[in-house]
């Protein structure tokens, strides 16, 4: 299989399709066997949401990401996130939204452990290689991969306004029904991400005011 380094607007890899999906059923099944509908836990009051569409995602192939290991600091127990280094997880301290990317060895995320939220320290930060990429969306706009909370949402950095403008795109998928599998983001995204690069954030935060 071909590798291909997925941090573009075009290829937002997200997350591989070996990550751990945790269900409404206590089971756990990889992010690749999700399907439209699937019921997954998206934070630590135990809420499970549905998987209303991907985003994007592509079946075949290797694609770039960060292999994350985090150790809880209440059990001690460990655990290993795969994500896009432009994929948007949640500050433990601070509890921001925040690219994976500026994480580092130290740094703590929000892991979820029995119906709560945790520090997970980070212990390692590596890059790797993964079959396949995926970018669930749920209605929340949240959703708990490998035990780690994190955003559906990647390449423009701010939670918040991203899950308000998808609310167009979650709108227009309860009207048609979700897309097809396909490698290209979203019109919707694609659009905020090229406005955010000429406005920048403190601008949409005024637009989004006045217009959505």
């Amino acid at each position: 299989m071909k590798y291909v380094c997925s941090t573009t607007i075009r290829r937002a890899s997200c997350f591989p399709g070996s990550s751990q999906i945790a269900l409404d059923d206590g089971s756990f099944k990889a992010l690749s066997d999700i399907s439209i509908g699937d019921r997954v836990l998206v934070n630590e009051h135990n809420v499970y949401e549905p998987v209303i569409a991907f985003m994007h995602g592509e079946r075949e192939g290797l694609f770039g990401f960060l292999a994350i290991d985090v150790q809880s600091t209440v059990s001690n127990s460990s655990s290993t996130i795969f994500i896009s280094s432009h994929h948007l997880m949640f500050d433990f301290e601070f509890g921001n939204a925040r690219y994976a990317k500026s994480f580092h060895v130290g740094d703590q995320v929000q892991l979820i452990e029995t119906a709560q939220v945790v520090s997970g320290k980070i212990i390692n930060i590596r890059p790797i290689k993964q079959k396949g990429f995926y970018a669930p969306l749920t209605p929340s706009g949240t959703i708990v991969i490998d035990g780690v909370l994190c955003s559906n949402y990647a390449i423009v950095e701010n939670h918040a306004l991203a899950h308000k403008v998808m609310s167009i795109y979650r709108w227009w998928i309860n009207l048609v029904g979700a897309p097809v599998l396909s490698n290209r983001l979203p019109w919707v995204l694609q659009v905020m991400y090229n406005v955010e690069k000429m406005m920048g954030f403190s601008n949409w935060g005024t637009f989004l005011t006045s217009y959505v």
